[in-house]
């Protein structure tokens, strides 16, 4: 096949079908997943769930042995609860409700999914034990415990899993791209990079002269578009994802009605980059034949932010006493390696552009601007360094000993607890502005502010340091649009992994 364009490709594939018409009607491709895909998805759920069991029952029998407050556990008593098989049937009917065997997701979202349907799987137990009286015979703190390690054991075993599965092409999903215009690449590096979702892009279909024969990303694009139907059973595509801005919409439509039935999925990327797309929701009006899109700024709500303050008080109180040590501690060591105070408070915009006072520790001698006027007088590419990141990643001369350490540990913000108690700061949030680059905010000013700045945020979690201005300000935006509990949730785990592994700092 090497040298031949997709018109000779088809003919000669063509050619070898004997007569045998290739219409909408009469091609039947891969349709599903291999019926094993399902069957190890299945059998991981439940090993997760013998995991999470013994688990729970050895930390069980451990606190009973330690702690005389709570009743001594045997092993045969956890092992009454596992005899009684049919109380864990709403693992997997919940699993299967929130359709986690049929659908390709990102680790995240499956993972919102897994806890969706552990909630109910659990709910369901303790309802099932109330109507059968079984109360006395069942440990409720062993099912508090296997319900708590589900959260981390049955993510990670199907999170392995699915590496190894995706690993061998057999249970990847071919994946046709039709169309190309800007952001196709990011489209192909994020479907191909994500081991986890299982995509192969095997191409990318456009009439374009343009594109004809060029190779975007290792993905070569081919031509023309009413090759489509054949090209779909030959290289046995199972999904299609459609740019909707590279066509006009009676193409479009045109193009959806004719491959609907011919693969598994067809995903549509719609023209709506300025806007919140993790909040969306579709609705269908029947009698008009109208797909609607509703698209939902959730900080807008009221409700919503009162959500997120509350979280922040409750987390932050549970943090303090963990903190207050560490803390300590790192005041010592300021204090002994140079002059100064212990803590740098400086002011930045808050919430609706209100000045606030920040709280972090000294990681600078105290003449800092005076040293760093005179650096970037003496080091032009110092100063183009600063004048692009506004910050100095090479070397900066005002950073002490004891202040590199906090920095790469980012251990120099740990005050910002008390400006979260306070109200001043989210423990997830844009990056906290100052008053100078207000200005720079521009049009997306009163967007940004509309929440507290965060001590992490998704800035942090992505770059950090690495990142223009530009970029931080963009991902601010993103994140005030696209803000759910789920994503607070997502950037707090991704920060512990950035900060032990020092990802982006300086």
């Amino acid at each position: 096949m090497k040298g031949l364009s997709l018109k000779e490709e088809v003919e000669r594939y063509s050619s070898s079908l004997k007569g045998i018409s290739v219409s909408r009607q009469q091609t039947f491709p891969r349709l599903a997943d291999p019926l094993d895909y399902y069957l190890f998805l299945f059998l991981t759920d439940i090993l997760a769930l013998f995991a999470s069991f013994f688990i729970a029952i050895f930390i069980r029998i451990l606190l009973g042995d330690f702690f005389h407050a709570i009743p001594a556990y045997s092993l045969s008593q956890g092992f009454f609860i596992f005899a009684n098989w049919w109380l864990f049937l709403p693992f997997p009917l919940f699993m299967i409700y929130q359709r986690l065997y049929d659908r390709r997701l990102c680790f995240w979202e499956e993972t919102r999914e897994i806890f969706r349907a552990l909630i109910l799987a659990f709910l369901a137990i303790f309802t099932l034990i109330f109507i059968k009286k079984l109360g006395p015979q069942v440990s409720r703190l062993a099912l508090g415990l296997m319900f708590v390690s589900s959260f981390l054991i049955f993510p990670l075993f199907r999170y392995f899993l699915k590496i190894l599965l995706f690993h061998f092409t057999r249970y990847r999903r071919k994946v046709l791209i039709l169309g190309v215009s800007e952001g196709v690449e990011k489209l192909i590096k994020s479907l191909s990079n994500d081991s986890f979702l299982g995509y192969q892009v095997v191409g990318l279909l456009d009439d374009n002269v343009i594109y004809q024969n060029k190779v975007i990303n290792g993905v070569k694009v081919y031509s023309p578009l009413k090759q489509l139907t054949k090209f779909i059973s030959f290289l046995k595509v199972d999904t299609i994802f459609v740019n909707s801005n590279a066509f006009p919409n009676g193409h479009l439509s045109s193009i959806l009605s004719n491959v609907q039935n011919l693969v598994k999925e067809v995903c549509i990327i719609p023209e709506l980059a300025n806007f919140g797309m993790l909040n969306t929701e579709t609705q269908t009006l029947f009698n008009e034949k109208l797909f609607l899109i509703k698209v939902k700024n959730n900080l807008k709500s009221p409700t919503n932010r009162l959500l997120k303050r509350l979280i922040d008080c409750i987390l932050s109180f549970l943090l303090l006493p963990i903190l207050l040590p560490i803390m300590a501690v790192i005041a010592l060591l300021i204090k002994l390696d140079s002059p100064g105070p212990v803590l740098f408070v400086h002011e930045r915009i808050g919430r609706f552009g209100k000045p606030i006072k920040v709280y972090k520790f000294r990681s600078m001698y105290e003449n800092a601007d005076q040293m760093l006027e005179e650096y970037l007088l003496k080091n032009p590419e110092a100063r183009e360094e600063w004048i692009l990141f506004k910050k100095l990643k090479t070397f900066d001369p005002r950073v002490t000993r004891v202040g590199k350490f906090l920095r790469k540990t980012s251990l120099d913000e740990l005050p910002q607890i008390f400006n979260v108690i306070k109200g001043d700061m989210s423990l997830v949030g844009p990056r906290p502005y100052l008053p100078r680059e207000k200005e720079n905010l521009a049009q997306y000013q009163s967007l940004i502010l509309l929440t507290r700045p965060g001590i992490t945020g998704l800035w942090q979690v992505s770059g950090r340091n690495n990142l223009t201005f530009k970029d931080r300000l963009k991902m601010d935006v993103w994140y005030v649009l696209n803000w759910s509990l789920w994503l607070d949730f997502i950037i707090l785990v991704k920060t512990i992994k950035v900060v032990l592994k020092r990802e982006g700092a300086v």
